[in-house]
């Protein structure tokens, strides 16, 4: 019997970050020093830089920490959006959870650029989580979005209250994102008929929609 864990924790993924900075450690230097840079934190020894933590990492904990901070790691953040076929189920979870935290705060800005991460993965990954995507998207407070105008009727809006940006109510993540809402609509029938709801909804209050998302509601 030991006390020691049955597995070895998995290994950093090399993501190819490196410091924007040539280093070298001071002559007579001994152990090793710590480089920090916004690719990243990074530890040099006898020659050789080895990764801390990357923007990646860096960006992952900023939004789990405060999700209207997301754009202050945008080195991380545009190495998701272009490695996006890559993702994995942790980065899905990740990303729900950033969505999730960004519609409390009300903040229209970071759940636009969380779903469209979300829009740029694997269809069968995100199928996976189809509960959870039940529960942020079966909502017309987040994907719809109204004019607020003097002569707006309110009676067929949602009840309670709505968020405000400016002019307009709603997250409107059908417009600001409509390629993620296709792929929904091909996740299952109750998926599709929500998908199918705000789009003709949608097109009642002349909300500009690609011709992909109108054609569902013929």
């Amino acid at each position: 019997m030991t006390d020691e864990p049955s597995e070895k924790p998995a290994k950093k993924p090399d993501r190819g970050f490196r410091p924007g900075v040539n280093y070298v450690q001071p002559p007579g230097s001994k152990g090793k020093s710590l480089v920090l840079t916004p690719e990243g934190i990074f530890a040099y020894e006898g020659g050789e830089m080895t990764t801390i933590a990357d923007a990646v990492d860096f960006f992952w904990a900023t939004v789990a920490q405060e999700p209207r901070e997301w754009n202050t790691g945008l080195r991380g953040y545009d190495y998701l959006l272009a490695h996006a076929a890559e993702a994995t189920r942790e980065d899905v979870r990740r990303t729900l959870g950033w969505l999730e935290g960004a519609i409390g705060l009300k903040d229209r800005t970071a759940a636009v650029a969380a779903c469209r991460y979300l829009a740029a993965m694997p269809s069968m990954l995100l199928a996976a989580d189809y509960g959870r995507l039940m529960a942020i998207f079966n909502s017309r407070k987040v994907g719809m979005v109204w004019q607020v105008t003097p002569d707006l009727d309110k009676r067929p809006l949602p009840s309670g209250p709505i968020p405000v940006f400016g002019g307009e109510a709603g997250f409107g993540l059908i417009r600001a994102v409509p390629e993620l809402y296709l792929k929904l609509a091909l996740f299952g029938p109750e998926m599709e008929s929500i998908v199918i709801q705000l789009v003709a909804e949608a097109i009642r209050y002349g909300v500009s929609l690609p011709p992909e998302l109108v054609e569902l509601a013929n």
